[in-house]
């Protein structure tokens, strides 16, 4: 019985079968890739952000005590960039709803304090004094003229409650000399009531919101966006932990 010959397979026949193979891979690999690559590069890249970029309402000015910041929860509606909108609503059994998952974030209001002397990194910080609060909003609540407006935005400390060091919430705590600070529970980093590096392992400051305003209603608005410093990527050029 003869046995039966196969044709031998030349290295130029080999390589090209290697070559259509990559071909064919690349073909059925790239745009799988391209898709779950895609949010990645919207926000790493292109800047885009989750977080809805209104203005959302904080709460009234007059509220805001002298010897020590007040806080306020604030719930910023986000839009999944990972996922498709009709997946992400809140109620999405009622097509009626309107309801949006949001971000909730702790902002703290004060009102700066004077600084009497400028500290150094890595000494005991700035030296300030009393904090300063519009005289008007001892007995004005509402019906803000844009003088009184003026006045506010540039008389008070609009800030985020994440630490910037790895974003624990910062609490406001009396120290054993009475004096009232910023401090982050889980490393030890201090801030005073202007949001200012006081003590710690904290880079820099506390974050500030860039887009504040307070209107004629008495109340205080903001935008989700922060004052990120120029610097290396990943040491001093940090965002908050809030995303």
């Amino acid at each position: 019985m003869a046995e039966l010959q196969k044709d031998k397979m030349t290295r130029t026949d080999f390589l090209a079968l290697g070559v259509t193979g990559t071909i064919m891979g690349a073909i059925i690999t790239v745009p799988a890739a391209a898709f779950l690559l895609e949010p990645v590069i919207d926000i790493g890249i292109l800047g885009q952000t989750n977080v809805d970029e209104g203005w959302q309402e904080v709460g009234p000015v007059a509220e805001v005590m002298i010897e020590e910041p007040s806080v306020f929860i604030v719930e910023f509606p986000i839009d999944q960039i990972y996922g498709e909108q009709r997946v992400q609503e809140a109620n999405p059994e009622d097509p009626r709803s309107t309801e949006r998952f949001t971000l909730r974030n702790a902002v703290w209001l004060s009102w700066k304090a004077p600084i009497e002397r400028q500290g150094r990194q890595g000494n005991q910080g700035n030296t300030i004094g009393t904090p300063e609060k519009p005289e008007f909003l001892n007995n004005k609540s509402e019906g803000f003229t844009p003088e009184e407006i003026r006045q506010v935005e540039e008389g008070i400390n609009v800030l985020n409650n994440s630490c910037a060091h790895l974003g624990c919430p910062v609490r406001w705590i009396t120290n054993v000399d009475g004096e009232g600070e910023f401090l982050c529970p889980c490393h030890g980093g201090i801030y005073d009531i202007n949001g200012n590096w006081y003590g710690g392992p904290p880079p820099r400051g506390m974050y500030r919101y860039t887009q504040y305003e307070v209107r004629e209603n008495g109340r205080l608005y903001v935008k989700h966006g922060f004052d990120i410093e120029e610097g290396i990527p990943g040491i001093s050029e940090t965002e908050p932990y809030v995303v």
